[in-house]
């Protein structure tokens, strides 16, 4: 890692218990580094016997917010043409193929086809937290939106904070949540359910989450990291063997035909981001965000709204907004 770039995962070991720190200030937006570091953490924790628990939460009051939208736009132009299904299928199998092996995702990072691989490696990184004989927590300590939420629904126990919001919000920006977040989310909490949320690409509050079945449990701010570090220390003297044998019951019962889910949405995902909606979306929401300074979790709220109320989901020009989001766009000169 190059001198200059700051460590995107804050790693610190206590006994059993590995804590790792989303380190993106200030928001912990998911890019490119960080799932580099993912991806290599996910490997090195395979082959350490001293690590029994994993917990994953956000340096102070952020977790992980969303995907960069700046590597989403680099992505999204990354194709002069909008892709068909059969094209992103095959685009999506050759780069989960190829993230398989450490030496061929560094040498492709440096091709045209370094969007495909953060896109794959993103689905190895989870997937093998999935497969690993260690208890994955994570403490919740802000929005999980998109790829936040994409990520905590990756996680063996999830435990949100109650002042927290959780959601896959991609439909907002004409995206589809990729990395696993169609096909666990439908796993968790059934077709119906999932189908609402996805097509409304609407966010839930800790309690909805809950009683959706989407969290474990809501903690007070101020108790969630001491109830989540409890938690995972607890659970990461239990047996290697049982843990693996567990979740391989648990996931790998569910994912027969999980496989397949997966390289639809990964090809969908592709189709999706390739389009030029999601570039007109994206452009819109990287402007309302660089508007603000600093960034709150309202701003971050209102301008996904503002995105998905403008209309930008035909293939024309978006629609005219109401009033007030038309003299807020104006403001920032779109």
């Amino acid at each position: 890692m190059s001198a200059s770039v700051i460590p995107r995962l804050l790693l610190e070991q206590n006994g059993r218990l590995l804590t790792v720190r989303f380190n993106n200030p200030p928001r912990n937006f998911f890019d490119e580094q960080m799932s580099i570091e993912l991806d290599d953490l996910a490997r090195a924790l395979r082959r350490d016997d001293s690590i029994g628990a994993v917990l994953f939460t956000g340096v102070e009051d952020s977790y992980m917010t969303h995907f960069d939208v700046g590597d989403l736009l680099r992505a999204s132009r990354s194709m002069p043409v909008s892709m068909s299904y059969k094209s992103a299928r095959v685009a999506a199998a050759l780069a989960r193929g190829a993230a398989r092996w450490p030496g061929a995702d560094q040498l492709l990072r440096r091709t045209p086809a370094r969007q495909a691989m953060l896109l794959a490696r993103i689905y190895g990184s989870l997937d093998r937290l999935n497969r690993l004989d260690k208890v994955i927590v994570t403490a919740i300590n802000g929005l999980a939106f998109g790829m936040g939420c994409v990520f905590a629904l990756a996680c063996d126990i999830r435990v949100i904070n109650d002042s927290s919001d959780i959601g896959l919000t991609e439909s907002a920006l004409n995206m589809l949540a990729a990395g696993g977040g169609t096909q666990r989310l439908t796993r968790m909490i059934g077709t119906g359910r999932a189908l609402d949320l996805l097509l409304e690409g609407r966010w839930l509050t800790a309690t909805e989450a809950a009683d959706l079945g989407l969290v474990h449990s809501v903690i007070p701010s101020t108790d969630l990291l001491p109830y989540t570090t409890n938690l995972a220390e607890r659970l990461s003297h239990r047996s290697a063997v049982n843990i693996r044998e567990i979740k391989r019951a648990v996931y790998e019962a569910a994912a027969r035909p999980l496989a397949g889910g997966l390289a639809r949405e990964a090809a969908g995902a592709i189709i999706a981001l390739t389009s030029p909606q999601a570039e007109r979306a994206l452009n819109t929401y990287q402007k309302l965000l660089d508007s603000h300074e600093p960034l709150t979790d309202n701003d971050v709220k209102v301008s996904l709204r503002t995105v998905a109320d403008q209309g930008l989901c035909s293939s024309g020009e978006p629609t005219s907004p109401p009033g007030v989001l038309r003299e807020k766009l104006k403001g920032i000169g779109l």
